[in-house]
């Protein structure tokens, strides 16, 4: 019963967020700001081969997503900041935040091209931050409380993950929760028509 009390007691955070958003970054300098170990989903997928193919077409594995619960579970146990695409519960573990990195999708899309994605898995993650979905996902698995949002548009992530770690410490995180709309911002920057023929272009 110590035991279990004292593992109640450990931080566990989700980053989490399209591809391309800073999640690696920004959750390793979480971690290390707050003395918490750093788990990167792709590389735990691919370390405890949980997954059950290599899709070469969309460059990224097809992971079996209870695996992947009882792993981070396991790695979770005495805490620490996990970065995914993916909103899941760990299994046995309970999740103190879910921070959502958002990034403005017309960036996205820059970002996403520098790094050669084919324009399917482009088209894929921009459109799911469009429509707000990795904050959706999150919503539903962890409950309003526990989900905070943040621009990391164009963000110094390290700096930002500072100010993070403060708030945490402080017990003020939902302080920095942010209200995103990005057809309202894109409609007001004359963007969002582009935008809407790219994702319509598949």
């Amino acid at each position: 019963m110590l035991v279990s009390r004292a593992l109640r007691c450990k931080r566990v955070i989700l980053v989490l967020g399209v591809a391309g958003v800073g999640k690696t970054v920004f959750g390793r300098a979480l971690a290390s700001f707050l003395g918490l170990k750093f788990i990167d989903v792709p590389e735990l997928v691919e370390r405890r081969k949980l997954y059950s193919e290599y899709d070469v077409e969309s460059r990224a594995y097809l992971v079996d997503l209870r695996r992947l619960s009882a792993a981070a579970g396991l790695e979770l146990r005495d805490g620490g900041v996990l970065a995914s695409v993916y909103a899941f519960k760990p299994r046995g573990i309970k999740v103190s935040w879910a921070i959502i990195l958002r990034m403005r999708p017309t960036r996205l899309l820059e970002v996403l091209r520098g790094r050669g994605y084919p324009d399917e898995k482009i088209r894929e993650n921009v459109s799911a931050e469009f429509i707000d979905q990795p904050l959706v996902e999150a919503m539903q698995k962890f409950g309003r409380r526990k989900v905070v949002q943040l621009d990391a548009t164009d963000a110094d992530l390290e700096e930002l993950a500072r100010r993070v770690a403060e708030a945490i410490r402080s017990r003020n995180l939902r302080q920095l929760d942010q209200r995103i709309d990005w057809i309202s911002e894109l409609e007001r920057s004359g963007e969002l028509e582009e935008l809407l023929r790219f994702l319509e272009s598949g």
